[in-house]
């Protein structure tokens, strides 16, 4: 039976991935105070800049349950079953969109938290396409792609609380101090979960916190691949990417912009690592 893969908006693949391995894309919803859009409407970089120069967060949400039974049931109508790969819980609704979609959809459809999110979960999106149009199965796609999300380290860099703040998830006053101090933070995607990984001051602390992990590979030939995802100004990532690749020279490492979702949440200014290992 054909397997056909679905992920949403918030995954970072390139142009040609998407087109080479047919993968379905659900859009998230974004909007600036007023009508929510597809985020997949406007460009990323033009997404940026808006939030950027607003007082307010932009306003996003995850598909309506609704168009993902449109997709599944569009997909599955000649059969087919459909294998759906998600953001990880904790940062959107999107996944569980997805599941109760699924218990309404005519055909079969399988979700997967991938405990990811971008590039980080394309690494999972990907496989399971490879894999699919190769004739595997779905236990052994399933089985493959949960080693991977077990192999996947993801850290995200952040150089100022102004949207955690603007968000209430921060005090203003702490917002304030921090980045008076010019305190910066590195996050660490565990278990599908954000944890604090280390903090420091100025920005050389960030390419500190990047260099002590990279360095912590006891065989850097053992990552499989690797991304840089960033919010802003595209200088952001000039530096970390030119470090990734100095590190994992084999890898062909994807650098661009995040989505609207995550980039809502973590502010201009901020970077994400991701790479995978193999044994």
């Amino acid at each position: 039976m054909t397997i056909k893969i679905v992920t949403d908006s918030s995954v970072q693949l390139t142009a040609a991935e998407q087109e080479e391995y047919d993968i379905n894309i659900v859009p998230l919803l974004v909007g600036f105070g007023g009508e929510l859009v597809a985020d997949t409407s406007i460009s990323r970089a033009e997404f940026d800049e808006k939030m950027a120069a607003s007082e307010q967060l932009p306003t996003t949400s995850q598909p309506p349950i609704g168009e993902f039974v449109a997709y599944y049931n569009n997909l599955t109508d000649d059969g087919s079953e459909v294998l759906s790969l998600h953001m990880t819980e904790s940062l959107s609704g999107t996944v569980n969109a997805a599941r109760q979609a699924a218990e309404l959809a005519d055909g079969k459809v399988t979700v997967v938290d991938t405990q990811s999110a971008d590039r980080g979960m394309a690494f999972q999106v990907l496989t399971a396409a490879r894999m699919a149009r190769a004739g595997a199965d779905l236990p052994a796609i399933l089985a493959k792609i949960a080693i991977i999300r077990q192999s996947t380290h993801v850290y995200l860099f952040v150089d100022n609380l102004d949207n955690l703040v603007k968000g209430g998830r921060v005090p203003k006053i702490a917002g304030v101090v921090t980045n008076l101090i010019k305190l910066k933070f590195v996050f660490e995607l565990v278990d599908g979960k954000l944890k604090l990984y280390t903090r420091g001051r100025g920005k050389k602390a960030l390419i500190k916190a990047q260099e002590k992990i990279l360095t912590e590979l006891t065989d850097a030939t053992r990552v499989e691949a690797a991304g840089i995802s960033y919010v802003g100004d595209e200088q952001v990532a000039k530096a970390p990417a030119e470090l990734l690749s100095k590190v994992v020279p084999h890898c062909d490492v994807v650098v661009d912009r995040t989505g609207a979702g995550i980039a809502t949440h973590t502010g201009v200014g901020a970077y994400a690592l991701m790479f995978y290992t193999v044994d």
